[in-house]
């Protein structure tokens, strides 16, 4: 595949890391990024794992947090639910869908609690070479959420594999 073949792939990235970073600006500042590199889907499909760490929340600043999220995701058609967080943390989840992902590989979760709250989405599985995007380390200089800084030298290359 050429280096243009990837722009698909690169779109889907931007979109999703770009609404990643909208949703953390809802719960505020503090975020940490643990991204995965792209990892295989699909026949000659592409897709990555958008993590964010983030701040603790009050019950109160949760049932706000919650409600502007889900008023955002629901206008972007996505129709996410709600669930408690049980055990040692209790809190707050709000998911897209419900369980599980779609037929794409697509998912989204917010989850809070008075400890820490946590981001994640996985990009729908898209064509795209994964060999060329880990190698260009594309999401990793792509993001603008701490470790991971646009334009940044990364130390070393992820492998390409599926677990990656």
């Amino acid at each position: 595949m050429s280096g243009t073949d990837q722009d698909a792939a690169k779109k889907v990235w931007r979109t999703m890391n770009a609404e990643v970073e909208s949703s953390q600006d809802v719960v505020g500042s503090g975020w940490l990024a643990s991204d995965t590199a792209a990892r295989a889907c699909g026949t000659r499909g592409v897709q990555w794992v958008i993590n964010r760490y983030g701040p603790a929340t009050t019950g109160a600043e949760r049932t706000r947090v919650l409600d502007d999220l889900e008023r955002r995701w629901t206008a972007l058609g996505w129709q996410p639910v709600r669930a408690a967080i049980t055990g040692d943390a209790p809190g707050q989840r709000l998911r897209y869908p419900a369980t599980r992902s779609l037929d794409d590989g697509f998912f989204v979760e917010f989850g809070t609690t008075e400890h820490g709250s946590t981001l994640q989405l996985q990009t729908p599985c898209t064509p795209g070479d994964i060999t060329a995007l880990n190698t260009e380390k594309y999401a990793e200089r792509h993001t603008n959420t701490p470790p991971d800084v646009p334009g940044a030298t990364p130390a070393s290359t992820p492998s390409a594999g599926a677990g990656s």
